[in-house]
């Protein structure tokens, strides 16, 4: 399969009650150079009910006859029989629906949910869906952004894999199109594409900010030998360096074996240190809850040093660990995460990844751009920002994206919120 049919993506949904309207939601102020206003409203996750019966109403697969007359062609580009006459704005929808990995084709079909149910949620009757299969190939993902401008695509949502984004924006420049992409390869931001994942570099600025304005200006790193554990380690150099604070040590293992010595190691130090530490662990599952028990047993006093975390640690099969007591990490602010996680398990009937999430917010970011036909650079890169189910974000001009993350705090009894993240940037974007 290498294209999926606009035919099952149009979304005539069940009922006539069709999607909010969001022109009155924003004003077009992509050039101001403070905000005005506060972030745009994008989506809540909040269920459609439909008012007559009560009952939770979703996205159908089913078309319709009207549907199924076919496709017309204009100067505007591919259009559905029921669309002919309107102002049709198009999505492309690139994801690696055929790839040979189960789990990705899972992501992929989460993903293309999460677009489907913002589509329902929040779209009209002008706005069409154009799935297509990247198999996650850097040549097919290529081909397919050629044929999706062939067909009108006002914007591209995806692709998921960074060796796929950069052919993918080669051929949007063409015609100037936007590409919201969710890899979280920072090095394929820029260029007319934005990353809509959260970015690990985010998590770090907010937790090691966060650890600072309550007196941890030391840090350290304990993490494994990966592209994730590296990415995570360069950002805290990076953070610490633009804010002056001291990196004591760093220590990577190898994750397929024990990280006994690494923890001897960073444990000498730490102890070594009379401030206070910030030791950052971007681990999860079972290679924390060995790691975090023996740094107390390696004569870490958590009490005297912080233990901090990314968005991997929003796991409750870690929260009972004693060791973790009073550790922090930062996350998206669950606020209108849960509702979402609430609607799409109740219409689609399993639990979303976290990129459905941020598909979700793409989705929805292009369906109030439409709304104002401001689906361009200028657009997305509003520096008042959106606010999704992920929280208050904004692009900036390199094409990364700037986060309003939570903080959580580890307990016996769970993870709580204990600083909000913010809703609404300071002026001015980057």
């Amino acid at each position: 399969m290498t294209s999926r049919s606009p035919l099952l993506r149009n979304l005539k949904a069940p009922s006539p009650r069709l999607g909010l309207v969001l022109a009155s939601l924003l004003m077009a102020t992509a050039c101001a150079t403070a905000p005005t206003r506060p972030p745009v409203s994008i989506g809540s996750g909040q269920p459609r009910v439909d008012p007559v019966t009560g009952e939770v109403i979703g996205p159908s697969a089913e078309t319709t006859d009207e549907a199924l007359n076919g496709f017309v062609r204009g100067d505007g580009g591919l259009t559905p029989g029921f669309m002919a006459g309107k102002e049709v704005k198009r999505a492309a929808v690139l994801l690696p629906f055929s790839h040979p990995n189960a789990q990705v084709r899972a992501e992929a079909e989460a993903m293309l949910a999460g677009i489907e149910l913002a589509l329902f949620e929040n779209g009209g009757t002008d706005f069409l869906l154009l799935p297509k299969d990247t198999a996650g190939r850097s040549s097919t993902a290529e081909a397919r952004a050629d044929e999706a401008l062939d067909e009108g695509a006002d914007i591209i949502l995806g692709p998921l894999f960074g060796t796929e984004v950069p052919a993918v924006k080669d051929v949007a420049l063409r015609k100037s199109i936007p590409v919201i992409a969710f890899s979280n390869d920072r090095t394929v931001a820029g260029g007319g594409s934005y990353l809509a994942s959260v970015m690990p570099e985010e998590e770090v600025v907010r937790i090691m900010g966060y650890a600072a304005s309550r007196g941890t200006r030391t840090f350290a790193f304990l993490g494994p030998d990966t592209a994730y554990g590296r990415q995570v380690e360069t950002a805290m150099r990076a953070e610490a360096a633009e804010n002056g604070w001291i990196v004591l040590g760093t220590a990577f293992y190898d994750p397929s074996k024990s990280a006994s010595p690494e923890v001897s190691r960073i444990a000498g130090l730490i102890k070594s240190e009379r401030s206070q530490v910030g030791l950052l662990i971007p681990e999860r599952g079972t290679k924390l809850l060995s790691i975090a028990p023996l740094l107390v047993v390696n004569g870490i006093d958590p009490g005297r040093t912080r233990f901090l975390g990314t968005s991997i640690w929003d796991d409750s099969s870690i929260w009972r660990e004693p060791a973790l007591a009073g550790a922090q990490f930062s996350a998206i602010d669950p606020d209108n995460l849960g509702n979402f996680n609430d609607t799409f398990k109740r219409i689609y009937g399993r639990t979303p990844t976290d990129l459905a999430a941020a598909a979700y917010d793409a989705a929805s970011l292009a369906i109030t751009l439409a709304a104002v036909n401001n689906m361009k650079h200028g657009g997305v890169t509003d520096p008042d920002g959106f606010m999704g189910v992920n929280g208050l974000f904004r692009f900036r001009l390199d094409g990364t994206s700037e986060r309003g993350l939570a903080v959580k705090q580890i307990s016996g009894s769970g993870a709580s919120v204990v600083e909000d993240g913010v809703t609404r940037f300071p002026p001015g974007g980057s």
